[in-house]
């Protein structure tokens, strides 16, 4: 896991339910929250986000490839979200 650093622009996640917001600003974030938080854990977006967070924590992906991956994601969930 030495590719662990925060993102130049991090994402904020709206979480509706909670009406409480996140700040994810890295791939092991972005991963934790996929795995803890996401509500449409099923799809393709999903599922590519999941194996990109994992080969960026592998040092083998880009953290640019992951943001964009996390996005598409919480496009593909309709989760609101604020892009820094």
């Amino acid at each position: 896991m030495e590719n662990v650093h925060n993102w130049p622009m991090p994402v904020v996640v709206t979480n509706d339910e909670a009406q409480s917001f996140v700040v994810v600003r890295s791939s092991l974030e972005a991963a934790a929250y996929l795995l803890e938080f996401w509500p449409k854990q099923h799809g393709d977006a999903f599922f590519n986000a999941i194996r990109i967070c994992a080969d960026a924590l592998d040092g083998d992906v880009e953290d640019e490839d992951v943001r964009d991956a996390f996005l598409a994601a919480a496009y593909d969930a309709n989760i609101a979200i604020n892009v820094h």
